[in-house]
């Protein structure tokens, strides 16, 4: 019988291409085009936030005098410590023999949908990253914070953004999906404020698809469109809506209603409801172009491992570590997943949170 190392054929490089290779792993999430990716050294993030989006004139100047230094009047420094994910998965040693037999056959191609479920279930925690990092772009993007906690608790990240921007709908109007709910003035109105405050117009509405249907079914906004059909007899698409609404307002709208499976903290497993990355009932107003950046740091493994004999380390997706290597007691090959992340959000003084299922008191705060 020939010498078989299974680790030529289960090792952190093939590991790294078949899941990069696979057409899945190219779709980006929506957060990913608003949050592009940025690889970092070490663990901490730091950035700029403005505090507001007013341009400030350069003062004038004498000739041949030395230039005025101009403070960081207007921002913010943020540094915080990024969060850290790992979760690994293993072929044991029973797994392992029926390998080394099937790879020593002449028919060693029956051993390839065993060597693929074994990558599938890597790229299963690779995705998983990918998952965590649009959890927490959208929990900023509808509620300015940050939370997240391991299965048994032990671990937990909590980062306040401080997001100050929070409307509800017009004092003297109604909750969108109630007769008298305006979502196009609303949403006029909050851009207005926007704009009063910041000096930068929402060119974006995000929400999720429960809450474009109250949208939808607004009857003032199908008066809007036929103001003679008191009697509300003319169907209207919601192609028809979505495209009256970004013209009337100047916001494209966009209808997220990804869902992710999240993990039970009871059980330590996957919990079978989904769960919307985008809450029913907000909406989330934003400028054009990027609003930060998912920033990756250096995981331990990346770290103290990349040149190490012991162990074969591969970074995919600009900041995820796939690790594998071989346990002696018991025999058995082991892959690890990790990864140091947490997006920036310089951009958060043009966006806002927008709570529909309320009426504000005064105005629209």
């Amino acid at each position: 019988m020939a010498n078989i190392n299974l680790f030529d054929y289960i090792n952190a490089k093939e590991i790294g291409a078949y899941v990069t290779d696979k057409p899945e792993n190219k779709i980006p999430y929506f957060g990913e085009t608003l949050f592009p990716a940025e690889k970092q050294l070490g663990i901490d993030a730091s950035w700029l936030k403005g505090s507001n989006g007013l341009p400030i004139a350069i003062q004038p100047s004498n000739y041949d005098a030395k230039a005025r230094l101009r403070e960081k009047e207007g921002f913010d420094s943020v540094s915080i410590e990024m969060a850290f994910f790992r979760e690994a998965i293993r072929i044991g040693e029973k797994d392992r023999q029926q390998m080394n037999l099937l790879l020593s056959s002449p028919q060693s191609a029956v051993a390839l949908p065993l060597i693929r479920k074994i990558f599938d279930e890597a790229g299963r925690l690779v995705e998983g990253v990918r998952v965590q990092a649009e959890i927490m772009r959208m929990q900023l993007l509808t509620a300015g914070k940050i939370n997240v906690t391991s299965a048994d608790g032990r671990a937990k990240y909590i980062y306040d953004y401080n997001q100050v921007n929070k409307f509800k709908c017009r004092k003297g109007t109604a909750a969108w999906g109630e007769d008298t709910s305006d979502p196009v003035k609303d949403i006029i109105a909050w851009c207005d404020a926007m704009e009063s405050s910041t000096g930068t117009r929402p060119s974006r509405v995000v929400l999720n698809r429960n809450t474009f249907l109250k949208m939808y079914g607004s009857k003032l906004l199908h008066l809007m469109m036929y103001p003679n059909d008191s009697k509300l007899n003319y169907f209207v698409s919601e192609e028809q809506v979505k495209s009256f609404v970004e013209s009337v307002t100047g916001c494209t709208i966009f209808v997220y209603s990804k869902k992710v499976a999240n993990l039970d903290h009871a059980t330590g497993l996957a919990n079978t409801t989904p769960v919307s990355l985008i809450p029913d009932n907000t909406v989330c107003l934003m400028p054009g172009g990027a609003l930060g950046k998912t920033r990756f740091g250096t995981t331990p493994e990346e770290s103290d491992l990349m040149t190490g004999s012991d162990a074969q380390v591969s970074i995919v997706n600009t900041g995820t570590a796939i690790m594998t290597y071989k346990e002696k007691h018991p025999v058995q090959v082991n892959t690890i997943v990790s990864s140091v992340m947490i997006p920036s959000f310089e951009a958060i003084d043009d966006c806002a949170i927008c709570d529909v299922s309320s009426v504000s008191s005064s105005d629209i705060k």
